[in-house]
């Protein structure tokens, strides 16, 4: 009996097997996340986006009009509030306009979206850069980089849960990895039609990334100048693809950060922001001091777990990982980045939905240099000493991980703040989601079914910190308050405690 234990701990394990089991793994843990997302509610500005989109769609219930509203609030936003038209666009379409219960089906997206976007990035890195045609390897890296990233998720509520954050910068940051992934297919790219076709898809694309959020619009420009420069040095004639591309990417920057509205908007933060350089120097001192925050103890863990397919991967390609320095530089300078639009605007990085990017840029650079590094080492020893680096995947090995794994979750006295798989679980467990999403649902029965023009609602006995994010005020000029009485058609809505005599 010990003999055949043995025999089976020390077996190297099917890839396929692991693959799929793992793949399995990230569908259960994003099904908690997809669950409280039924509970989820608008709040403050969903209202004030989707008011023009609302408005246009009950003219004739048409969904053309709905569009026409959503590009109408772009517009009035790009004059008076910010540049950022796609995100402003998005934000306008707040599922909610077609009724409560549609507000879900848009986080959906968003998470399906961010999963998707990571899936395609690994498959692109893996195929066309690594020339790797294993499927299985594929999905190992590309479900376990997605766990890490949704799992994680420094802010949950400002990252999933709150449509008008999450289609800004979580969707958004999506669009901006699938852009990435479009313009190294355009590098790779074999055959003049195929170029022809992502050239003319990355110009299209240009002009829509551009018009999002300010940490994504500066690092996917900072990635594409960085591809053309990589190129240049190495050699790269496809890289010149990337010109026409670049400037259209410009031309779509310059109308973001140019829009009339930025400059009323920056007035709020007058005395609070900083001036370039300093936002700058701040962002590197930003992006060490949250480097503990972005990793742990569990992050370590995944670190490890994937060493085995990594070695095997790495083994499989031609691909030669000169300047594992450089890249790490490269990597470290580009997180960075995802703290500067923030620092410079604001003078902080405590903005969750901002942070929340940073970090994801942070994992996904985590992996690349992962791999970069264990390419590097095993080309060097190979090179030099003559020896093929291999580490072999046995099921003891990935029994010892699991345990391990089960062991630092089963410690962390903090699961709800790190975990968003588990902190989504527990407040659907104890049903506070279900009584908070009720609660609000009376409120709009009151709002669409009152013959009154000043609505009276009492405070909210459940609020879950995962889904909640404010409650109105007994003024009814509150920015909140205001925002929702616009969107229902009513003249107030205040929130007074009920009198207990």
């Amino acid at each position: 009996m010990k003999e055949i234990l043995k025999k089976i701990l020390g077996a190297e394990i099917n890839i396929k097997l692991l693959s799929i089991g793992v793949f399995c793994l990230l569908i259960i843990l994003a099904i908690p996340i997809a669950r409280i997302m039924m509970y989820c509610v608008p709040w403050y500005d969903d209202f004030s986006y989707g008011l023009y989109t609302k408005n246009f769609w009950e003219l004739d219930h048409s969904y053309i009009d709905a569009l026409k509203g959503a590009l109408y609030n772009t517009k009035t936003m790009w004059y008076a509030w910010q540049g950022t038209y796609t995100s402003c666009f998005f934000m306008s379409l707040m599922p909610a306009v077609w009724g409560t219960e549609i507000y879900r089906i848009g986080l959906w997206l968003i998470l399906f979206l961010l999963i998707f976007s990571i899936f395609t990035l690994v498959a692109v890195l893996m195929r066309d850069v690594l020339k790797i045609k294993d499927i299985w390897s594929c999905l190992f890296v590309q479900s376990m980089v997605s766990i890490t990233v949704i799992v994680f998720m420094r802010s949950a509520i400002e990252g999933f849960f709150w449509y008008n954050s999450a289609v800004h910068y979580t969707a958004m940051h999506s669009f901006g990895i699938l852009y990435v992934a479009s313009l190294i297919k355009l590098v790779y790219a074999n055959g003049k039609v195929k170029t022809g076709v992502f050239l003319a898809l990355n110009i299209f694309l240009a002009f829509i990334i551009g018009g999002v959020n300010n940490i994504t619009v500066l690092q996917v420009g900072l990635v594409m100048l960085s591809i053309v420069f990589f190129g240049i040095i190495f050699k790269k004639k496809r890289v010149w693809f990337l010109i026409p591309v670049m400037v259209c990417y410009a031309v779509a920057m310059y109308f973001n950060l140019n829009a009339p509205g930025n400059e009323k908007r920056a007035a709020l933060y007058v005395g609070m922001k900083l001036s370039p350089l300093e936002a700058v120097l701040r962002s590197f001192e930003s992006a060490i001091t949250y480097f503990d925050d972005f990793t742990g103890w569990m992050t370590y863990a995944i670190v490890i777990f994937m060493l085995p397919i990594a070695f095997a991967i790495i083994k499989k390609t031609k691909f030669e990982f000169k300047y594992p320095l450089l890249i790490f530089v490269w990597s470290f300078c580009l997180y960075a980045t995802g703290f500067t639009p923030t620092l410079y605007m604001m003078g902080h990085t405590l903005l969750g939905r901002a942070t929340n990017m940073a970090k994801v840029t942070f994992q996904l650079l985590l992996f690349i240099n992962l791999f970069y590094f264990i390419g590097w080492l095993c080309r060097v020893l190979k090179n030099k000493r003559n020896k093929n680096l291999y580490v072999k995947s046995t099921w003891s090995f990935y029994a010892i991980m699991v345990i391990l794994m089960i062991g630092i979750f089963a410690m962390e006295p903090n699961k709800g703040g790190i975990y968003s798989t588990y902190c989504a679980y527990y407040f659907v467990h104890t049903g506070e989601a279900y009584n908070y999403y009720n609660e609000y649902k009376y409120r709009v029965h009151m709002c669409e079914t009152s013959v009154e023009e000043d609505i009276v609602v009492h405070p909210l006995g459940y609020k879950p910190w995962v889904l909640c994010l404010g409650d109105l005020s007994e003024d009814p000029n509150y920015e909140p308050n205001k925002y929702m009485a616009q969107f229902f058609r009513k003249n107030s809505i205040r929130c007074i405690v009920p009198s207990t005599e």
